[in-house]
């Protein structure tokens, strides 16, 4: 299996287990129907976790993780957890050369551990 596959395959995994666990403790009210959903786009290697819907009358839109591969390397373009999704991809064994953490500004990236681009 080649690094793009086995990217995709544990990309796929960390997201569906985050969202089964959130949904796990979705809380159900008459004034709120807002739900976390997936994306998953393998031909255009774009995995998204978000929430949508209405609270009340107010819109909910909400990125909870957005991750792409791009150029062999997994983006973490937006991480609004506490679940260290980049610690999961490490211990699924990707190299943080192949991790670029895309919610950084470029100037900053080369001060971490992770690839720059």
């Amino acid at each position: 299996m080649d690094n793009l596959d086995k990217y995709r395959i544990v990309i796929k995994k960390i997201l569906t287990e985050y969202y089964e666990l959130a949904n796990a403790q979705v809380i159900s009210s008459r004034e709120i129907e807002v739900s976390d959903r997936l994306a998953l786009d393998e031909e255009r290697d774009q995995y998204l976790w978000f929430r949508f819907g209405w609270d009340n009358k107010k819109l909910i839109q909400h990125i909870i993780i957005y991750l792409c591969i791009k150029d062999g390397k997994v983006w973490v373009e937006a991480d609004a957890t506490d679940l260290c999704v980049v610690d999961d991809l490490l211990s699924a064994g990707i190299p943080p050369s192949d991790i670029v953490l895309g919610f950084h500004h470029p100037n900053k990236r080369g001060f971490t551990e992770f690839a720059t681009a």
